[in-house]
């Protein structure tokens, strides 16, 4: 049995990986921003949650009660474009100092751990048309991007300086039922309020994205910790493009009610028009999504008109 601690445990996907790594029998400890009481932390398959920043104090108090960790997975940092073009210095604390911390840590403390990163698909930019290989040069336009970019490069410094075990997954759309935020959760949001069977959003519509469930997410994540060699970068989704247009009605139709779905035609400053990934790599590492979008939107779906009874 393994040691497994989750920075940032708190989030959706820490909460549903703390799930399924518990479920693999290791033990996982979690810190980061949240208090807890034990009986929710213990339902989320945490051992012990510290309600800390990421620095060297949490870190070695957390070392001395549970001991040193075998992986630790970084989910800490900024979670979308959005606020962090609103706080973008605060975004910038959360992911790279957050990183340069725990980082060096590793490297004082603990030089065997495996760490693996979140990073993001922000990190490459816009202007795609095709599925984006990992070796695709970063061009990101936002500060959540720049600075999952920085979180990246990080990565590659104590790796190639200090021989630390480190691995990036770029993750793509995620989604699953307790996402309370991002374009599933409005859908459902303006559903649940239209009062003329009509509901508007932003953008074209036309817009491709990837998307990966949250239970594909914490497969993905675990088997790329449990490799035998680390890879350096790896995308995070499934290969397979859906246009905004076609989630709004797939979230309609699960909804259940008939529903007008019009678009504004106005899209949000450099917002890709396409971002799906390449996923030759994880495909050679034997790693495959389960969950179609059609099922994984209605089990969303679901969960939303359950939780508003």
């Amino acid at each position: 049995m393994s040691s497994i601690w989750i920075t940032g445990g708190k989030g959706f996907i820490g909460r549903h990986l703390a799930q399924f790594v518990a479920g693999n029998s290791q033990t996982v400890h979690g810190l980061g921003h949240g208090a807890w009481v034990e009986d929710e932390f213990s339902a989320c398959g945490f051992k012990s949650w510290l309600n800390a920043e990421i620095d060297f104090a949490s870190l070695s108090h957390l070392a001395a009660s549970s001991g040193l960790p075998d992986i630790i997975f970084h989910l800490a940092g900024g979670s979308a474009v959005g606020p962090s073009i609103q706080n973008p210095y605060e975004d910038f604390q959360r992911t790279v100092e957050t990183t340069a911390r725990l980082l060096e840590w590793v490297r004082q403390h603990s030089h065997q751990t495996r760490v693996i990163g979140a990073s993001s698909a922000a990190v490459y930019g816009s202007g795609f048309s095709t599925p984006i290989p990992e070796n695709t040069h970063a061009m990101p336009f936002s500060p959540y991007g720049f600075h999952k970019a920085m979180l990246e490069k990080l990565f590659d410094s104590y790796r190639e300086t200090y021989g630390l075990k480190l691995g990036i997954v770029r993750l793509y759309s995620i989604y699953g039922p307790g996402l309370e935020k991002q374009l599933l959760w409005d859908i459902c949001q303006k559903l649940e309020k239209s009062a003329n069977g009509e509901i508007l959003l932003h953008g074209t519509g036309q817009e491709l994205r990837d998307w990966l469930h949250i239970k594909d997410t914490c497969s993905l994540l675990w088997k790329v910790a449990t490799l035998p060699d680390l890879p350096q970068v790896i995308n995070g989704g499934t290969g397979k493009s859906t246009s905004i247009f076609d989630i709004a009605h797939l979230v309609s139709d699960a909804w259940g009610e008939k529903h007008k779905v019009v678009f504004n035609g106005i899209g949000r400053k450099g917002d890709p028009a396409s971002l799906v990934a390449d996923t030759t790599l994880s495909q050679q590492l034997g790693y495959t999504p389960s969950i179609n979008i059609q099922d994984g939107i209605k089990g969303v779906v679901h969960w939303y008109r359950e939780r508003s009874r």
